[in-house]
């Protein structure tokens, strides 16, 4: 009988040894690789001991898990350049987060947040943001502060206007902003030059301002899918003329240099009718 206790009792201490050095590995492997890989985890908090790793992590994904935040320790890591935390239960980011000025890219989908950080602005190596699936119902007006932002996705929201001053993201090439209920475009992403695909399907978007035909020289993809705004409206939008000389040249370049496009050519992507939504792009090589 003591025997068998006594097994039992050095069978459950070896387990624990195995446990810890497993984690000792794990978190040693961690700090090498400057990879903090947590994905499909099921865990619902960041353990401790990614605060150990410090200035060595680049990369911190916790996708797919159960976390309902963020721990404040995550300011430990000083040079992150990945912070991955897609489809949890996220409802809100701790401020402590935008001191993480090394940040390259964010992705927050498929949570539950309603806001982003106001001091965003301050995350000024930044080029992907990516908050689709939430339920965010405004951006801080620093996001304009993102010099380098490349990348912004904000679909599956409840934002019902964009703020001004992404007009002042510079380097802004994607935006999608499809399935919300924005019943307007800031007049101030004209000035986006380096803007090449704008998706704004699934909103209540009647007109579309003539900067951003007359401005945004490298717009080749605007679409406007399920919204009100029809094709007579959008072809009477001043500069709308210029814009789609710009698009046929880049279709016809594309076909010159052998690029496929598909059995449909240039898409227009809209019934000429005034009961349906407008669309316009150019296919992009693959």
């Amino acid at each position: 009988m003591g025997n068998c206790c006594g097994s039992t009792s050095n069978g459950q201490t070896q387990q624990a040894n195995n446990v810890r050095k497993n984690a000792q590995q794990r978190e040693a492997a961690w700090a090498a690789t400057g990879t903090i890989s947590l994905r499909d985890s099921n865990i619902k908090e960041l353990p401790s001991s990614v605060q150990q790793v410090g200035a060595s992590a680049r990369i911190l994904d916790a996708s797919n898990s159960k976390l309902a935040s963020l721990p404040e320790f995550i300011v430990a890591l000083v040079n992150l350049q990945r912070l991955i935390v897609a489809n949890n239960q996220l409802r809100s980011l701790p401020n402590q987060l935008t001191t993480l000025r090394n940040l390259k890219i964010l992705n927050v989908d498929a949570n539950q947040l309603s806001c982003l950080p106001e001091d965003m602005g301050s995350l000024t190596k930044l080029e992907k943001l990516s908050a689709a699936g939430n339920v965010l119902t405004a951006l801080p007006p620093s996001i304009g502060q993102l010099k380098v932002l490349k990348q912004l996705n904000v679909s599956a929201n409840k934002l019902s206007e964009l703020p001004a001053s992404l007009g002042h993201v510079d380097q802004l090439e994607e935006l999608d902003a499809t399935d919300n209920y924005l019943q307007s475009i800031p007049e101030t992403l004209g000035k986006l030059q380096r803007l090449k695909t704008m998706t704004l399907n699934k909103n209540r978007i009647g007109s579309v301002p003539a900067p951003i035909f007359l401005q945004c020289a490298a717009l080749q993809t605007l679409s406007l899918h399920s919204n009100p705004i029809t094709i007579e409206v959008l072809q009477a939008t001043e500069g709308y003329q210029a814009f789609d000389e710009r698009r046929r040249s880049k279709f016809n370049k594309a076909i010159a240099t052998g690029v496929l496009l598909g059995s449909g050519g240039l898409d227009e992507g809209v019934d000429r009718q005034t009961t349906r939504p407008a669309a316009f792009s150019v296919a992009q090589p693959s």
